[in-house]
């Protein structure tokens, strides 16, 4: 069974969605780089990877589901920040929006009854749960540094080390 026209759309524009946050990221370790914080910026690069993931988890769906994919054009990231907190903040704001279109999409397959679609999308949104809540954690963490060097890079050792796979 094909999917419904309207689902195939909105899961085509997630999938540029989900590519955008990996660019954001990028750009969001680019600045950690900058201020010479690699443990930031490492933990930046896995979730702009794990972001990448995300699209081909969809990409993936729509293929075995008979759908044309269509990839679109990426826009711009926000390269220029004023603080680390700056950076978690748009970080947090950018999964609460993913968030957003996660249950939008799963409210669509819902009305359509595009019950293998709402199966998938369960996936993301127990992921969404758990991206929010890290996000908001590192970001209490990194407003608790005040600005101080010597507690950002106790912050920036302790990501470095943490990895995606314990996010």
């Amino acid at each position: 069974m094909k999917l419904n026209p309207n689902v195939a759309e909105a899961l085509n524009q997630q999938i540029n969605n989900e590519l955008h946050a990996s660019y954001t990221y990028l750009a969001m370790a680019a600045f950690f780089e900058a201020q010479d914080l690699p443990g930031f910026a490492q933990w930046f690069r896995e979730h702009s990877a794990e972001e990448g993931t995300h699209a081909m988890r969809i990409f993936d769906f729509m293929a075995k589901r008979g759908a044309r994919i269509e990839v679109d054009g990426i826009a711009k990231p926000k390269v220029d920040y004023d603080s680390p907190v700056e950076v978690l903040e748009h970080a947090l704001a950018n999964e609460e929006t993913v968030t957003g279109q996660i249950n939008a999409l799963f409210e669509l397959a819902h009305e359509v009854k595009e019950y293998s679609t709402q199966n998938m999308l369960n996936w993301f949104l127990a992921e969404q749960t758990e991206e929010e809540d890290l996000f908001s954690q590192i970001l209490d963490k990194t407003k608790a540094a005040n600005g101080d060097r010597w507690n950002l890079l106790l912050l920036d050792k302790e990501l470095g080390a943490r990895g995606t796979e314990q996010t």
